[in-house]
């Protein structure tokens, strides 16, 4: 987990058009994010502080800094060119985030909550997300929560092929055919790995949360996590 993973040139694009080619990948992007938001929403108290893991260009903290005026951001990043787009992003909220260029186990700071949006597939086994999920518990607050959207399969089966075939049916309706969007998925297989949804469940349970639960999926795109 100590390998420092630039997205941006994961996917071959620059930190500025990331925004734009995510959608072509990713179905639902914006449900993804919304979902995370509304979890937080009512869960988070004023002046709370959320902890966004491996932020990007900070489309989920501006969607959070948005809908919930009086919560706080602080922004996880490994790569400094997310990091200065995030900081654009959130320009309007001034005083209300904090850039921290970092990786993921580097210490977290008592928050009210820890995200994460299609991040915590770079944690590349097991021990290591059981291990970053028992370090996001030991952060929060009492009653605080853990909330990820990222992209969940089987290693094998029918389901999965269901799956993967719906993900390259929506890169083709965005103009990325069949084969370049196997190629895509191949490259990205170099260093993501994509675990089960009961997995990431049962890593949660391992890491000490008591009632870990998927909150939306459709497809590959998921939502779940965890109150302390």
């Amino acid at each position: 987990m100590s390998v420092e993973h630039r997205v941006a040139g994961h996917l071959g694009v620059a930190a500025d058009d990331y925004d734009r080619t995510i959608r072509t990948f990713i179905p639902n992007y914006e449900t993804m994010l919304a979902t995370i938001v509304h979890w937080l929403d009512g869960n988070v108290p004023p002046s709370g502080l959320v902890v966004d893991l491996g932020a990007g260009t900070g489309a989920l903290s501006a969607a959070i800094l948005d809908a919930l005026p009086d919560v706080r951001v602080e922004l996880v990043d490994i790569d400094p060119n997310m990091l200065d787009v995030a900081a654009t992003r959130c320009s309007a909220h001034a005083g209300r985030y904090e850039l921290r260029h970092a990786r993921f186990e580097d210490p977290l700071p008592n928050c009210h909550a820890v995200v994460a949006s299609l991040a915590l597939h770079h944690v590349t086994t097991h021990d290591a997300k059981r291990e970053l999920y028992r370090a996001i518990r030991g952060a929060l607050e009492p009653s605080g929560l853990v909330v990820v959207g990222d992209a969940l399969v089987h290693p094998d089966g029918p389901e999965r092929r269901r799956m993967v075939d719906d993900l390259y049916a929506h890169m083709e309706r965005n103009g990325i055919s069949r084969a370049e969007a196997e190629a895509h998925f191949t490259q990205w297989g170099d260093e993501d790995v994509y675990m089960s949804l009961p997995d990431e469940l049962a890593l949660m349970a391992d890491a000490g949360f008591p009632r870990p639960d998927c909150f939306w999926r459709d497809g590959l795109l998921a939502v779940y996590g965890a109150f302390n």
